[in-house]
């Protein structure tokens, strides 16, 4: 893989880790509403992946082409989805957030 597509994919990578840690320090403070903005948040980073993919996928001059948007796009969504699950599970099995 070229450097440009690793580098798509490690700040992707990046994103969801920070995400990860600020909204769940953040649950403590906001509960129930830290979940929706997570999910808000990594749909909203999806989304932006797939219309990267879809513009570099029309462009035939581009460096990298679609193949690491795309494929960003797949990791944020497994991530994005297990991590919004667990965080759920935490906060509705230990009757909220910490206090």
């Amino acid at each position: 893989m070229d450097k440009p597509a690793q580098h798509i994919i490690r700040n992707n990578l990046l994103i969801v880790l920070a995400l990860a840690v600020v909204l769940g320090l953040a649950s403590s403070y906001f509960g129930g509403g830290a979940l929706f903005l997570f999910g808000v948040l990594y749909l909203g980073q999806v989304a932006t992946n797939f219309l990267l993919g879809i513009r570099h996928w029309s462009r035939k001059d581009s460096k990298t082409g679609a193949a690491p948007y795309f494929l960003s796009m797949l990791l944020v969504l497994l991530i994005g989805f297990g991590s919004c699950t667990g965080m759920f599970a935490y906060l509705n099995i230990n009757g909220g957030p910490p206090q």
